[in-house]
């Protein structure tokens, strides 16, 4: 059977890259909990790299937070990315780096803001008429 998910891990000082590509389930959590593992091994502060994720499925997301050690220092995982809140477990850091000018939204992102933005302007638009 053929993957649908990559992890490119990368260390630049005392932070700990991992950029994720393909689809995240629940096999793509256990690659990236053992990814972290790694990472806290060494003390470093990581990075998770949503950026390149076709798709987030929910169950990826459930063993995510369901095995990520609650002892470990979640604040030191940093989310960044458009799929990085779907898949960004409690006590986790979120990066909020995809609403900057240029992004491709696809406003399925949990309290995305170019969503709220887009029906604050649809209803500009509505009284305006």
């Amino acid at each position: 059977m053929e993957s649908n998910f990559q992890l490119e891990i990368s260390r630049k000082g005392h932070e700990y890259h991992i950029n994720l590509h393909g689809v995240f389930d629940g096999a793509s959590a256990f690659e990236l909990l053992e990814a972290i593992q790694q990472g806290e091994k060494q003390g470093l502060t990581m990075f998770i790299d949503t950026t390149h994720l076709r798709e987030a499925l929910p169950f990826g997301q459930t063993i995510l937070e369901f095995h990520l050690p609650r002892d470990s220092n979640r604040q030191k995982l940093n989310f960044i990315g458009l799929r990085a809140e779907a898949i960004l477990p409690k006590g986790c850091r979120l990066l909020d780096d995809h609403h900057k000018k240029g992004h491709k939204c696809t406003g399925d992102c949990k309290n995305c803001r170019c969503r709220r933005q887009a029906k604050a302007k649809t209803n500009i638009t509505h009284k305006a008429s």
